[in-house]
């Protein structure tokens, strides 16, 4: 399995604006074949960043989910809400739990 975090600053008081744009990629995402966890995380201590949780059957899964039209659409949504663009950490899987 290959797992993304995928952090995204948003500009102050687009919080609502954000969530409204970043749902199509959200319920797009859960239902790609590769994908087997798509979590939106907002941060504890500051409510402008958020964390994006994804995992996938692989790299080459996530390639595909990168193609799709919820992705681009929400790429697109995310330009003028977003502050300085997004920072990802990606790894393989070695071991999960419940």
């Amino acid at each position: 399995m290959f797992v993304q975090l995928v952090h995204i600053r948003v500009k102050p008081g687009r919080v609502a604006d954000f969530l409204d744009v970043f749902r199509v990629n959200f319920e797009g995402t859960r239902t790609e074949p590769g994908n087997h966890r798509f979590d939106v995380l907002q941060d504890a201590k500051d409510d402008h960043h958020f964390v994006i949780y994804e995992a996938f059957d692989s790299e080459a899964a996530v390639d595909e989910h990168r193609k799709t039209e919820h992705y681009r659409q929400t790429v697109a949504g995310l330009a003028h809400l977003a502050e300085g663009g997004r920072d990802n950490d990606a790894g393989r899987c070695v071991r999960t739990g419940h």
